[in-house]
């Protein structure tokens, strides 16, 4: 009987790392996600890049992965020029996450993008953002209830950098800077620049208030920042005029 016994504790010895390894294999399948494993693109050891929407969303449900080689040196920073018509709202989620549990088809640490993307918004073109997570996905999926008969074939495209946090290349920081000044320009107290920080020097000096609406400081821009100018006459600048930075 105990020689019995300690024959399967034996056996239950040697499964433990098999199980380990197997739950290993699971959390770094490719992270396609439900319903798009016939349609999806995992795309890595890519640093930068482009694709149209028609050539990566074909059919619904699809999918587009973009994943960061190590999140603890890279940022991923992506541009989406909006489509000028036939947008179905909501038919696209942008989102970053940390890994996709096969066995419950569940991701891990989800944080969404739609509020920044806002792809079907019209008041701008372009959007941006900033992703600090193992992965990036956008996901097509079939059109809501409501959302009318169209296809939705309304194309937009998507530009990608991977930006290393410490020594950046200067390719890659002229390109960003490029991008957080377009973003800047764009962005309004409602619709803040998805961009909020950057390893590169872009500027000397803060760029002017009237691009940035007065909201960047020490290479960061300043999340849901207001810029109130009041009229002073003492500790003002040149113009007489006091700005006064609120964060929300």
């Amino acid at each position: 009987m105990i020689s019995k016994f300690l024959r399967n504790c034996s056996s239950l010895v040697l499964l433990i790392p098999l199980l380990q390894l197997l739950r290993l294999d699971m959390l770094n399948a490719a992270p396609s996600g439900p319903e798009s494993d016939t349609c999806s693109t995992l795309v890595q050891s890519r640093f930068f890049g482009f694709f149209l929407s028609s050539s990566v969303f074909p059919s619904t449900p699809c999918s587009w992965t973009l994943q960061n080689p190590d999140p603890r040196r890279y940022t991923i920073f992506i541009k989406v020029t909006k489509p000028t018509r036939d947008c179905i709202p909501r038919q696209h989620r942008t989102f970053q996450f940390d890994s996709f549990l096969e066995t419950t088809r569940t991701f891990l640490g989800m944080e969404s993008f739609d509020e920044v993307v806002k792809l079907c918004d019209a008041s701008t073109h372009v959007a941006f953002l900033e992703a600090g997570k193992q992965f990036l996905q956008i996901r097509k999926g079939l059109p809501r209830a409501g959302a009318g008969s169209r296809n939705g074939d309304g194309e937009f495209k998507v530009e990608y950098l991977v930006v290393g946090k410490r020594n950046p290349s200067m390719a890659a920081c002229q390109m960003l800077c490029q991008w957080l000044e377009d973003c800047l320009t764009y962005s309004t107290s409602n619709r803040p620049c998805g961009i909020m920080q950057t390893p590169c020097q872009c500027w000397d000096q803060p760029p002017p208030d009237k691009e940035t609406n007065g909201c960047y400081r020490d290479g960061v821009y300043l999340e849901n920042c207001i810029p109130v100018v009041k009229e002073g006459t003492a500790d003002t600048d040149t113009s007489g005029n006091l700005t006064v930075f609120i964060l929300l």
